[in-house]
């Protein structure tokens, strides 16, 4: 038994079934793939967010055993940017601290005699600019920050 086109036509527009499935998925994938793409927008700066803190954690922990090194400050400061590959290093902004009795308030990043003293709390800290952008709109300027603070041993 053929249907004609006409027949057919008719048939869903006076409540049939057939298609209807088809028209749902119209309505609706809009909408779910606008979700879809907020979703991987927002995954995109947290995945930023948790390589700047494996890089600021990985910096701090090495300037906690670096006493040795001849510039740990320098060295902090390079590992921080090279530990994130998915950042540009030339837009991580990081700072060095440490505090104690006696001891400067920031550590030197270009003197070739930084010592840290044993005992002493070093501070990292690093922000990272950023923007969350959706179909080629930017909605928002992030700074993305992270820090931790170390003993030096």
């Amino acid at each position: 038994m053929q249907y004609s086109l006409f027949s057919r036509l008719r048939r869903f527009v006076a409540g049939d079934s057939e298609g209807g499935a088809l028209v749902e998925m119209a309505v609706t994938l809009p909408l779910v793939m606008l979700i879809m793409t907020g979703i991987f927008s927002f995954s995109s700066v947290l995945y930023q967010k948790l390589q700047l803190a494996e890089a600021v954690s990985n910096a701090g922990h090495y300037l906690a055993t670096a006493r040795g090194d001849t510039d740990p400050c320098a060295t902090a400061i390079a590992a921080v940017k090279n530990s994130a590959p998915g950042l540009l290093a030339k837009n991580i902004t990081v700072t060095l601290t440490q505090a104690g009795a006696g001891l400067p308030t920031s550590c030197p990043t270009t003197s070739t005699s930084s010592t840290l003293v044993a005992g002493s709390n070093v501070t990292v800290q690093a922000s990272y600019p950023t923007g969350l952008a959706l179909y080629g709109s930017s909605y928002a300027n992030i700074n993305l920050g992270s820090q931790i603070s170390e003993v030096v041993q």
